[in-house]
């Protein structure tokens, strides 16, 4: 049994090329959208943060040594503009020479993966450069800026969390060798003992190792985004081959139906069917032939439902016409012989067979042929009620060896007036709601009805669906060949 999570696998394996060129476009799009958001945001912020520190140096009482108890002003400007052009022209570069260039997702990656490491890193650096004295405030002013630029690229690009930590995670990372290698060398300059040094350092390492659940919230961020996409891509793609297969399937059942013979009648005959398929294509089929003297009528069905059995059917149209022209005018012992040779050479390998009969009457004389490979009985009615079985003279087609289908062909009279009904196991197979079988049965039942002899397809097709609730779950193939004489003049007219 086919589980939700095989399914989901295995649209994953089937939609892969698709799903790749969407993550292409879609990255390609998200990265678009950070370089210039990031460019704003730098514009925005850097600016402003200029513009008050010259405010507080040139408007304010305050001396500008005043203005920050860890650094001047001036040098905080100095930094601030050389931080601020370095990042806009990183990030620019990356904007307008390098992504432009980019086609696939894992080009795209890594050009993301190196703009944002190379942009933390300077940050990393600046800081440290920036807070000779005061090593503390790196802990808690470049760490953190570290988190907001992975909050801030995981809002926009679709990366997995781990790709948004191997981009982030070397700054982070470095900053914690900045802050040891300030500690150990402090304790050299100031003579302090190992084991201060040591608890320090555990401290620090304790710290930076807890801190690290603030790249989570930008992680959840990437899972939750990537599996959401994942999933409506998949949704939307299973609905659009969908709708493109019951669109395709139409198609095929218009070719199909093509293979088909129309219903015909004229002064000696009048040949009807009906054909419920359990899906919009099946496996089951009927051939008619009207010659002057002879008419020949076929039904098979073959194993399996749907498309497959169609495609089977195909084959077995294209055979039998080549049966019919190579042999022209034989009787159903040498066409149920050409196809079981053919089903046994050709179908058998593959696990597929049919069962079919075949009936051919003599318009003349009414004698009627009949070869019956495993399927179920026909039936003749004749005008006054009487019924005679049409069963089974061979095994079904494909079942043996080539040398093994063995075929008797069996002969009787048909009278005029007299009706000659088929069908496929379809009917017989129908199942009520309380799990019985409609069977062979009921179906002489329903032969012996002599209200069904009037209109025997459309009464035997309607009752084996209400039988089944309309619930098939098989091919339902009705066909119905009526003797007529001239004084018969009870036949509905035929389309």
């Amino acid at each position: 049994m086919i589980t939700q999570k095989q399914e989901m696998e295995d649209s994953e394996v089937m939609f892969e090329g698709e799903y790749a060129i969407e993550l292409d476009g879609w990255f390609r799009r998200r990265f678009r959208n950070l370089c210039i958001g990031l460019l704003c945001i730098l514009t925005f912020t850097w600016g402003l943060g200029i513009m008050g520190i010259v405010a507080s140096m040139f408007l304010s009482d305050l001396p500008s040594e005043e203005l920050s108890s860890d650094i001047p002003g001036a040098r905080f400007l100095v930094y601030a503009s050389v931080a601020g052009t370095f990042e806009f022209t990183l990030i620019l570069w990356f904007f307008v020479k390098i992504r432009p260039r980019l086609q696939t997702r894992k080009q795209l990656i890594s050009a993301a993966t190196k703009m944002m490491r190379y942009l933390s890193i300077f940050e990393i650096l600046a800081m440290a450069l920036l807070y000779q004295s005061e090593m503390s405030t790196l802990l808690t002013t470049g760490v953190w800026e570290i988190f907001f630029w992975h909050f801030l690229a995981c809002l926009f690009l679709p990366w997995t969390a781990w790709e948004s930590l191997k981009a982030l995670g070397p700054a982070y990372v470095l900053g914690f060798l900045i802050i040891s290698g300030d500690i150990c060398l402090n304790s050299i300059v100031m003579g302090q003992n190992m084991t201060v040094t040591t608890m320090s350092l555990l401290w620090t390492t304790f710290v930076m190792t807890a801190m690290v659940i603030f790249f989570i919230p930008g992680m959840l961020i990437c899972w939750m985004r990537l599996r959401k996409h994942g999933r409506r891509f998949k949704f939307s793609m299973l609905n659009r081959k969908y709708l493109d297969l019951r669109q395709d399937m139409a198609n095929a059942r218009k070719i199909h139906d093509a293979l088909f013979p129309g219903k015909h009648e004229d002064a000696q005959i009048a040949f009807d069917f009906s054909y419920t398929p359990y899906s919009e294509i099946g496996g089951d089929f009927v051939w008619f032939e009207r010659s002057e003297e002879k008419v020949l009528i076929m039904l098979l069905d073959v194993t399996g439902h749907g498309l497959p059995a169609a495609m089977t059917v195909n084959r077995i149209h294209g055979e039998i016409e080549r049966l019919r022209s190579e042999y022209p005018g034989s009787d159903p012992l040498v066409l149920m012989n050409g196809l079981g040779r053919y089903f046994s050479l050709t179908m058998s390998r593959n696990q597929i067979f049919a069962t079919g009969i075949t009936c051919e009457l003599e318009l003349e004389t009414g004698a009627l042929k009949w070869v019956n490979a495993g399927h179920p009985p026909g039936f003749i009615i004749s005008r006054n009620g009487r019924t005679v079985e049409l069963g089974t003279t061979a095994m079904m087609l494909g079942a043996g060896l080539p040398d093994e289908f063995e075929v008797e062909q069996e002969e009787t009279v048909v009278m005029k007036g007299d009706l000659i009904g088929l069908y496929t196991d379809g009917v017989t197979e129908a199942r009520s709601s309380k799990g019985e079988l409609l069977g062979l049965k009921r179906m002489r039942r329903l032969a012996n009805d002599s209200n069904v002899k009037d209109d025997w397809v459309e009464k035997i097709s309607t009752y084996a669906q209400e039988f089944s609730r309309g619930l098939i779950d098989d091919d339902i193939l009705v066909a119905s060949l009526k003797y007529r004489d001239d004084a018969s003049q009870d036949m509905p007219e035929m389309t």
